[in-house]
């Protein structure tokens, strides 16, 4: 920090400023910009400028091929899930021919009164839930009575 200090005072006591344009800059500025330019479209080959044109038709295209592509797949896929049979025919017809004959009138009946015993017992348990929570908080055994 010091040499900065010592450096600037050096330059405020010549009377020199350090940062300076060159002479004629900015009259020759806009012809040398002019010339950059020119020179850069020159050197572009004619592909670049077709492509640089091009561009913009490029990305719709590719934008419609994907967009097609995309669609063809999700009609593809919900017709091939929707048209496929949900069982072999064989084992279909096994099924119906042969494992009907293996259950007897007796296993049906078993199956239903199975499943009527598991809600009842269900509705048995809700009750005797709600019977002991009635109980336990003391309320008047005539109001449970008349409840149930």
């Amino acid at each position: 920090m010091k040499n900065f200090n010592k450096k600037l005072e050096e330059f405020k006591r010549d009377g020199m400023n350090p940062f300076s344009v060159p002479d004629g800059y900015f009259n020759e500025f806009p012809s040398k910009i002019q010339e950059k330019i020119a020179s850069e479209n020159k050197e572009q080959s004619w592909f670049s400028r077709t492509f640089q044109y091009m561009k913009p038709q490029f990305a719709l295209g590719f934008m419609i091929i994907a967009f097609a592509v995309t669609s063809i797949t999700i009609f593809n896929f919900i017709l091939s899930n929707k048209n496929k049979p949900r069982l072999n025919k064989e084992l279909f017809t096994r099924t119906i021919e042969v494992d009907t004959y293996e259950f007897t009138e007796q296993h049906f009946i078993d199956v239903l009164l199975d499943d009527n015993k598991d809600i009842i017992e269900k509705k048995e348990m809700e009750t005797d839930y709600y019977i002991n929570y009635l109980v336990n908080e003391d309320i008047d055994y005539g109001t449970l009575i008349d409840e149930l």
